[in-house]
């Protein structure tokens, strides 16, 4: 008994001083996600390799640091509201028209070597767009690049170059008949380390009725709320605990995953139940 009692020890003191070398940011403080990647997991395991690659391979990679980096470097998160006429919303345009096409055929997952699972499609509460255009996953990658706040705050978190892996885009409905079940609680993301969300909500939102709550996952106080008129989001999904109420009026969203890139790539859509590359070296085909 005494000798499992010290390796337990042993292992929880060994975990710390891992986790302390790999967070060099406040918010990464408390998180059970960091805990997951000692499980066997190949995946996150090649990540890791990659992400060293793409740093070594970025060392010069022109970066610049000011107040936006330093906020970014504690919270976590950066957040502004789209301006009138702004690419996003030729998104949301798009996501409009295609939810109410009749006989649209689900496929969870357009590419081969990607993480995706299946019982997002039992979520009561959303309407998925199914499938994107090549072209407007082209605009908005173009979009990012040119938008010079959030292209140098990926940069800076990535210390790499980097490139959209998926871009989901849904309805969220609104609970007014209280017969819905799925709604989004606080959660941690488990996605590859270091990987990025910029999330864009269609409509105005005050602290009570947030487009998204960052909340302290030991207090369950609140942190922050996302409000304004339809607001962008760039944050860590993977060491914020964050999660949504019901809207009180249906709201469109837009989920662009961001992950660490040797070299400028494709931007990618795997598809509304898909999350990442199942390996960041190879290949990722259309299958669908």
């Amino acid at each position: 008994m005494e000798f499992g009692f010290f390796s337990n020890m042993k292992i929880k003191f060994f975990l710390r001083n891992i986790e302390k070398k790999f967070s060099p940011y406040k918010f990464y403080s408390f998180n059970p996600y960091f805990r997951y990647l000692f499980k066997v997991n190949l995946s996150f395991g090649l990540y890791f390799l990659y992400l060293f690659c793409a740093n070594f391979y970025n060392f010069f990679l022109l970066i610049k640091k000011n107040r936006l980096t330093f906020f970014f470097q504690k919270n976590g998160f950066y957040k502004r509201n789209l301006k009138n006429n702004e690419f996003p919303f030729k998104l949301l345009e798009y996501l409009n028209a295609d939810i109410e096409k009749k006989d649209r055929i689900p496929i969870n997952c357009h590419l081969s070597n990607f993480q995706h699972q299946k019982n997002i499609a039992l979520v009561d509460s959303q309407k998925h767009v199914y499938s994107i255009p090549n072209a407007l996953m082209m605009e908005l990658d173009q979009f990012i690049r040119k938008d010079n706040d959030l292209d140098n705050l990926i940069k800076f978190y990535f210390k790499s170059n980097y490139f959209i892996c998926n871009l989901r885009m849904w309805r969220y409905l609104s609970d007014d008949k209280k017969k819905l079940k799925s709604e989004v609680k606080a959660h941690y993301d488990i996605f590859p380390h270091k990987t990025l969300k910029i999330m864009i909500y269609k409509g105005f939102f005050s602290i009570n009725h947030a487009a998204l709550d960052i909340i302290d996952q030991k207090t369950n106080k609140l942190i922050y709320s996302i409000k304004g008129k339809n607001p962008i989001l760039l944050f860590d999904s993977n060491h914020l605990y964050h999660g949504a109420k019901f809207p009180l009026e249906n709201r469109d969203t837009i989920e662009i995953t961001l992950i660490p890139s040797i070299k400028i790539k494709h931007p990618l859509h795997g598809g509304f139940a898909s999350g990442y590359p199942v390996n960041p070296f190879k290949e990722c085909k259309k299958i669908y």
